[in-house]
C-alpha cells in the first residue's frame, strides 16, 4: 500500500523487539495501493510485511485478522497475522494500530494472461466456498447510497458529459436491484496488484481490508473487470476464462447470470468513482499512488454499449 505514515528505524526495533521475529535488518516502504501504509521488513528470522492500519478502526480489526487465520486454515494462501511475545496479533506503532505478517513468496503480474485469469477464478470460488456459512460482521459501505454521496462531493469537478453518465448509470444500477442475490464474505479488492504468482501459479492473495459482507457476484465482476482487460479494453475470452474455472468449483444461479452485465456495470462504476474520489481529495503521506480513473470510466462504457459478455456467459451455462 502507499506509505501514509513514516517510522524510524529505532521506533521499527522497538516494535520488533515484542515478537521474536528476529532482529531487523532492513526495512523499506511499498507503494502499491491507496489504503493502508506497508513496510517489506527483513529480520534475521526472515522476510515479513509491516502494516499500519490507516483508516480500518481498532474494533473492526480483530475480525479481519480472525479472517485471515480462518482462511490459513482452510489453506487458502493468505499472510497470517504474526502474534507477539504475550499472543496478541495487533500492537500499536507511531499512532496507528499495527500487525505483522510473513511475507509471501512470488510477484504480482501486470499483464494477465488466460491461465491467470483461470486461476483467479478457481480461487475467488475457493474463498467463496470456505467462508460459506461464515459471519463477516463488516458490511459493504460502497452500495448505491455510497456512490451518490461521492458523486455529490466530487461532482463540481466533473465535465457535464461525466456528470451525465454517472447519472443515467446510477439509474439503470437502481432499477437492477441485487437484493436477490446469493450474498457472503467477498475480498471487494482482488486486483493484479493484490495476487502472487510463482511461475504463473497462484502464490498469494493480498489486502483483505476491503473485505465485507455483500454480494457474491460483485466480488467476480471486479476481479474480472481488473484481470480481463488488456490496456483498459475488454478480451472477452479472458472473461469467459475467469467465469468459467469460478463455475467449475461454485455454478452462478439462473438470476446471477441474468444480472451479469449490471454486475460488471456496477463495479466498474464504484472503481470510477473511488478513483476520482481519491484524485479529488487525496490523502495525504509520504508516498501517494494515484491511479487513473478513466481505466473503470472506459471499462463501464464498453460494459454499456456491447452485450458480448452476457452471450459468453449464456454459452457457458
Amino acid at each position: 500500500m502507499s506509505v501514509f505514515t513514516r517510522i524510524t528505524r529505532p521506533q521499527l526495533d522497538q516494535f520488533f523487539s515484542a515478537y521474536t521475529l528476529g532482529e531487523v535488518i532492513s526495512f523499506e516502504g511499498i507503494t502499491d495501493g491507496i489504503d493502508n501504509t506497508n513496510y517489506g521488513v527483513v529480520t534475521s528470522q526472515g522476510s515479513f510485511i509491516l502494516t499500519l492500519f490507516e483508516s480500518l478502526s481498532a474494533d473492526n480489526l480483530p475480525h479481519f485478522l480472525t479472517l485471515l487465520s480462518h482462511l490459513g486454515k482452510n489453506d487458502l494462501p493468505c499472510p497470517r497475522p504474526q502474534v507477539d511475545r504475550q499472543g496478541n496479533p495487533l500492537r500499536e506503532l507511531n499512532g496507528k494500530p499495527a500487525a505483522v505478517f510473513k511475507r509471501l513468496s512470488g510477484t504480482a503480474t501486470v499483464s494477465p494472461s488466460v491461465l491467470h485469469c483461470q486461476e483467479i477464478g478457481l480461487q475467488l470460488a475457493s474463498l467463496h466456498r470456505c467462508t460459506q456459512g461464515y459471519v463477516f460482521p463488516i458490511k459493504s459501505g460502497n452500495d448505491l447510497d455510497w456512490c451518490k454521496s461521492v458523486l455529490n462531493k466530487i461532482g463540481m469537478h466533473l465535465s457535464a458529459t461525466d456528470r451525465e453518465l454517472i447519472d443515467d448509470e446510477l439509474a439503470f444500477q437502481t432499477k437492477n436491484s441485487q437484493a436477490n442475490l446469493p450474498s457472503g464474505f467477498i475480498h471487494a479488492d482482488l486486483f493484479r496488484d493484490n495476487v502472487l504468482f510463482t511461475n504463473d501459479r497462484l502464490s498469494g492473495l493480498l489486502d483483505f481490508y476491503s473485505a465485507c459482507t455483500d454480494t457474491l457476484l460483485l466480488d467476480v465482476a471486479i476481479a474480472a473487470n481488473d484481470w480481463c482487460c488488456d490496456n483498459g479494453m475488454v478480451n472477452a475470452g479472458k472473461f469467459a476464462a475467469l467465469l468459467s474455472a469460478y463455475e467449475s468449483l461454485r455454478p452462478l444461479e439462473p438470476l446471477e447470470k441474468q444480472h451479469w452485465l449490471a454486475m460488471l456495470r456496477a463495479a466498474a462504476l464504484r472503481f470510477w468513482l473511488s478513483r476520482l474520489e481519491h484524485q479529488y481529495y487525496p490523502r495525504p503521506g509520504e508516498i501517494i499512488q494515484q491511479k487513473d480513473p478513466l481505466v473503470f470510466r472506459n471499462i463501464l462504457l464498453q460494459h454499456r454499449q456491447q452485450t458480448y459478455l452476457s452471450l459468453n456467459l449464456r454459452s457457458t451455462a
